[in-house]
């Protein structure tokens, strides 16, 4: 594909034009791609990433971006009603998730939201006189906690998992010393969905009188329902003491526009920790809540147009129906003694080859699965210790049939994966593009190579 996958159907710009591309050429161009790109995902076979999948959602929100779309909301003076919308949007956040009070800064989305606390707990161990903090993950949590840790200079330190793939208490409790700042647990985790003991990571923090953050950025708009619809689903929010902040992303489950997350904070105090203030800059007195500068106002009015739109009952509707579609989708797996579903997952369903003792058949190579689904169209998500897939639920894959195409279609795959035991599967384990043909011992080399075509990437 490259860096010019459209090159055969339309010019290439390595350099602004001479003279402007008409407008309704680059409509029809936008539209074309637009059109083609969506159409796998109106069939209901892509995990993840296509939250909503409603053309008139996405066109009532469109038309609320663009009201706002030009609007910068450090200019709270001029557009105040950015201020309306996300206050309310961390305070009905709050209210669902069981925050104390509604403390909290919109995000551009998970990534911003895991890397903000990682700042704020820094700052919080200064004032206490730690000067090397550590923070203690299980290894499942998510990559954009390393990020941050990185660029805060945080000591990241990885529990183990149980054999339900869920933090391992034993393990997160030996990691903890004077140093350690915080904890963080997932509800639920990107790889398996699963939701790490909050309560007894919520103990052990009231215990050490440190923090915890909760990533919910996945999960969080989906799992608060749970206890509504009657599915078993652990406490995993601000109702535990422990708990001084939480991240969901409202451009996920909270069917907003990219990108857009809501981070929550316990405190007023932890939240000040975010804020950067700068007095007496020449240009003026400079304040900002998070890394972002400018923001634009659509995202914010979008995310909140999504929000009072669907209200409780939209949203408990939806939600019941991804719950029903993953315990579907464990059915469908539990089928074939090849595969086994790793823990107890309510929404975002992780599944591996099963091992000969196991399933008491010759094993095969789950990416071998994950070949026969994609040449079907199915877009999964590999992942790797162990090798699996998973297969994140959204209103696309609720659509009356898209299970029973997935009960053949898998059906298949598993005799697909048989019939080539032995061989070098196409697909590997690669965050964003499972799908994809990616050889697993290609994928790193792969990576490094898209990293330094991207830098030649201004030249054409």
């Amino acid at each position: 594909m490259g860096l010019h996958p459209y090159a055969d159907r339309y010019a290439v710009h390595p350099t602004l034009p001479g003279t402007g591309v008409p407008r309704d050429q680059i409509l029809r161009e936008i539209e074309e791609m637009s059109a083609a790109e969506d159409a796998v995902a109106h069939e209901g076979k892509i995990s993840g990433s296509i939250y909503s999948g409603d053309e008139d959602h996405y066109a009532f929100l469109n038309e609320v971006f663009g009201h706002f779309s030009h609007a910068n909301v450090l200019q709270r003076d001029v557009y105040p009603s950015a201020t309306r919308f996300e206050g309310e949007i961390i305070a009905m956040t709050a209210d669902l998730l069981h925050a104390p009070e509604p403390v909290g800064v919109l995000t551009s989305g998970g990534t911003e939201s895991l890397m903000n606390p990682l700042l704020v707990y820094r700052e919080w161990g200064r004032e206490s006189g730690i000067t090397r903090p550590n923070v203690v993950m299980p290894e499942t949590a998510h990559p954009a906690l390393h990020k941050g840790a990185h660029y805060f200079d945080i000591e990241v330190r990885l529990a183990d998992v149980t054999d339900q793939f869920v933090a391992d208490m034993a393990s997160v409790r030996s990691l903890v010393d004077a140093d350690t700042v915080a904890l963080v647990g997932s509800a639920g985790t990107y790889p398996h969905g699963l939701i790490d003991p909050i309560g007894e990571l919520s103990d052990l923090a009231v215990e050490r009188g440190i923090n915890l953050h909760v990533d919910g950025c996945l999960g969080g708009f989906v799992l608060c329902w749970a206890e509504d619809l009657g599915v078993p689903a652990p406490v995993f929010d601000f109702r535990h003491p422990g708990v001084t902040s939480m991240s969901a992303d409202t451009h996920k489950y909270g069917f907003g526009l990219k990108g857009s997350s809501v981070l929550l904070y316990r405190s007023p105090e932890l939240r000040r920790l975010q804020y950067f203030v700068m007095p007496d800059w020449s240009g003026g007195h400079y304040a900002s809540p998070g890394m972002s500068g400018s923001r634009s106002g659509g995202i914010i009015a979008s995310a909140w147009a999504a929000m009072v739109s669907l209200g409780r009952e939209g949203y408990l509707a939806i939600a019941a129906d991804i719950f029903a579609t993953a315990r579907r989708i464990r059915e469908i797996v539990g089928e074939h003694p090849e595969l086994r579903v790793l823990g107890d997952p309510l929404f975002n369903v992780a599944f591996a080859a099963s091992t000969g003792e196991q399933s008491g058949v010759d094993p095969i190579d789950i990416f071998h699965v994950n070949d026969a689904l994609a040449a079907k169209r199915w877009r999964l998500n590999g992942l790797q210790h162990p090798p699996a897939v998973h297969f994140c639920v959204t209103r696309p894959n609720t659509l009356p049939g898209v299970m029973d195409r997935f009960a053949e279609d898998l059906h298949e795959a598993v005799a697909y994966a048989r019939e080539h035991r032995g061989e070098q599967p196409r697909s590997g384990a690669t965050y964003g593009a499972g799908g994809l043909s990616v050889p697993r011992d290609r994928v790193a080399a792969g990576m490094a190579g898209w990293l330094d075509a991207t830098q030649a990437l201004p030249s054409g």
